[in-house]
């Protein structure tokens, strides 16, 4: 469904969980999600109430995806990770980009993110299936070691065509 044709509330979420993504909790406004969904900050208010509820869904959705994408792990010891594999897992998900949100909000966010585990059960449970099982630990850490390659890799050919011109 193109981005025009989804209701406003979803149009506020698909918005929310991409600056989320890029910036996380603390380095995004309701502004800056305002503005990506064409919408004014009124209406997250109105069916979100507030910065803090569209994250924790945001939070939710993400975990969520996650836990599905770590339940396929039977294949995982051998698998090769490609970049276009973890674009086509979740439609536009890219599982890396997921797995480096999910970790760095525990680390920098922790004290929201504790408040969450313990007000919200789906959260709770969620962050336990994942975080309490060595696989799925080891699984997230070559993700985020593919991710870091993938980012210096590119660097590496963007200064290398710089240097060329």
């Amino acid at each position: 469904m193109a981005n025009n044709e989804l209701s406003t509330e979803a149009k506020i979420l698909d918005a929310a969980d991409s600056i989320f993504l890029l910036f996380g909790y603390h380095g995004t406004t309701l502004h800056q999600i305002a503005t990506k969904a064409g919408v004014n900050t009124a209406a997250i208010h109105y069916y979100f109430r507030s910065k803090e509820n569209i994250y924790a869904l945001v939070l939710k959705n993400n975990l969520s995806l996650l836990s599905e994408f770590l339940n396929t792990k039977e294949y995982w010891p051998n698998h090769e990770f490609k970049s276009s594999f973890f674009r086509a897992i979740n439609k536009n998900i890219n599982i890396a980009y997921n797995v480096w949100f999910i970790v760095n909000e525990i680390k920098v966010n922790n004290l929201q993110i504790n408040e969450l585990i313990k007000t919200d059960e789906e959260i709770n449970g969620l962050i336990n299936s994942i975080f309490n099982n060595s696989s799925n630990l080891k699984i997230m850490k070559r993700l985020i070691t593919f991710q870091f390659t993938e980012i210096i890799n590119q660097d590496l050919k963007n200064n290398l065509m710089h240097k060329c011109e």
